[in-house]
């Protein structure tokens, strides 16, 4: 990593402590500056803006994230989920500060939220109607898949939408591997009775 990439990602990884902690619109750009110490001038040479550095934080968050489920869809066939949903939790955990905060922000009602659904949360919505379905066409999904999909993205993003409520010293670090087999043990425990409970009432 060259001088220019490693101070570019510096200021990206300060920058998310810091959105993560105080918020996008109670962080500045000088305060991001001064935690990187680097000057003002160099984050608008590299992003633009706070929106445009926040929007960067966002790309390298989700393309990786989607690159991995499409690597899942070549080999992950309709009932065996249990190995997407463990890299999905895995990569969220890994990056669980950026994890917070995009989810936090995509709760909200903003152009930032607006497009990253048009984008990257549409392509995540047919990836996983493909997995899930085996589905291509959005209008082929039927209202109990669309409410089936809703629920396990609740899932998946529960722990990370709902911080204040999953204070959990022991997770850390050393402890990623422990969560996300726990926690994707109880996921599909939860999507099994679903499905029997689906099929009853069928």
């Amino acid at each position: 990593m060259n001088r220019q990439t490693s101070t570019r990602q510096k200021v990206l990884d300060v920058a998310c402590g810091l959105f993560y902690s105080n918020g996008f619109n109670g962080t500045s750009v000088r305060d991001i500056a001064s935690a990187a110490k680097v000057n003002v001038s160099l984050i608008n040479y590299y992003f633009k803006s706070k929106q445009g550095l926040f929007e960067s934080l966002a790309i390298n968050y989700f393309e990786p994230y989607l690159e991995m489920m499409e690597e899942e869809l070549s080999y992950c066939k309709e009932g065996r989920m249990e190995s997407l949903v463990k890299r999905i939790l895995q990569y969220k955990q890994t990056h669980y500060q950026l994890s917070c905060l995009l989810y936090r922000e995509l709760s909200l009602n903003t152009v930032f939220a607006r497009e990253m659904l048009v984008t990257y949360l549409a392509k995540e919505n047919h990836l996983f109607t493909q997995l899930l379905f085996q589905k291509v066409n959005p209008i082929e999904v039927t209202f109990k898949e669309k409410l089936c999909l809703l629920q396990l993205k609740g899932l998946l993003n529960a722990p990370f939408m709902m911080p204040q409520e999953f204070r959990d010293p022991f997770i850390t670090e050393a402890s990623i591997d422990h969560f996300v087999e726990v926690y994707s043990h109880l996921m599909m425990q939860r999507k099994s009775m679903q499905h029997e409970q689906v099929t009853v009432n069928a």
